[in-house]
This record gives structure tokens, sequence and C-alpha cells, in this order.
């Protein structure tokens, strides 16, 4: 599939866009979503406020399908800092047909750029192709807490 990557913007279409992708990527996964629109709205804004320049959104003939987000600037439980994926939302529609796949390796490139090593996530206890998705790009399970799994890669630099 020939998606395009891009860096998302606050326009009015990219917000619009994610309340879309969001919605449909968390049906049957509802437990672990925001239910309100205007929760996933400033979920959006606070996504993009954290690292504006590590938030992508995939299209396919100009038409968002999936998103991720990333941070460059986030300190995990132990005070050290780490790249985090926040968010990996595709369309129910995409999924399986490498989106993911290609949204994640521009969030590690991203991450990468940034001088980081060493990447987390949370994901819910329930998602188990989340989870077998997560292990395919390298993630080990870390840490659990409530719902939650916490995963993690560290990237080794070749000399």
């Amino acid at each position: 599939m020939n998606a395009s990557i891009r860096k998302v913007n606050l326009s009015k279409q990219d917000i619009e866009s994610f309340v879309g992708v969001y919605k449909s990527a968390y049906k049957g996964m509802e437990e672990y979503a925001y239910k309100k629109e205007k929760s996933i709205r400033h979920y959006f804004k606070w996504l993009f406020k954290r690292d504006r320049d590590g938030f992508f959104v995939a299209e396919l003939d100009g038409n968002a399908i999936g998103f991720v987000a990333c941070d460059s600037n986030w300190h995990n439980l132990f005070n050290e800092k780490m790249g985090e994926i926040h968010e990996l939302a595709i369309k129910q529609e995409y999924k399986g047909k490498g989106i993911g796949k290609k949204l994640m390796e521009a969030a590690e490139e991203y991450l990468k750029s940034k001088g980081h090593e060493k990447f987390g996530l949370w994901v819910g206890e329930n998602n188990k192709k989340a989870i077998k998705f997560y292990e395919k790009l390298g993630y080990k399970k870390r840490d659990k807490f409530g719902i939650w799994i916490r995963m993690e890669k560290y990237e080794t630099k070749s000399i």
C-alpha cells in the first residue's frame, strides 16, 4: 500500500481526521479509548503540544488512514529520558496492510534523530493484536499497571 507520511499540523482537517481515525481504530477496544469527540480533540492537541515534530499522519489519496504521535521530550518513571510512542491509531480497514509499521518506522527514525536509543509505549492488556505487532517490531513487555502493559525497545548503535 503506497501511503504517504507527513507531519501533522493543527488544521481543522487534521484534527477532524484524527477523531475519525481514532474512533475507527478503537472499535472493539473502547475500554482503552476516549469516548467523547471533545476528549479526542483535546487529546490530539495534547499530543501536538508534547512534540509537534513527532506527530505523523499516513494518507492515501489525500485521506488520513493512520496517525502516530511520539515524544522526544519524555521521561520515564525513573526520570530517564527516552523516546515515547503515545499513540498509534490505524483505521480498521487498513490494519494489517503495513501502515502501522510505516508509521512506527517514521516515529522511531524521528526519535533516533533526537538521540534516543530507547523507546517505550503502553498498550492495553487485552489488545493482543497490538502486542503481537509491537513484539514483531522488537518491543518487549517490561511491566504491567492496571489494564496497561509497558513495552520497550532498545536500539544499539552500529560502530
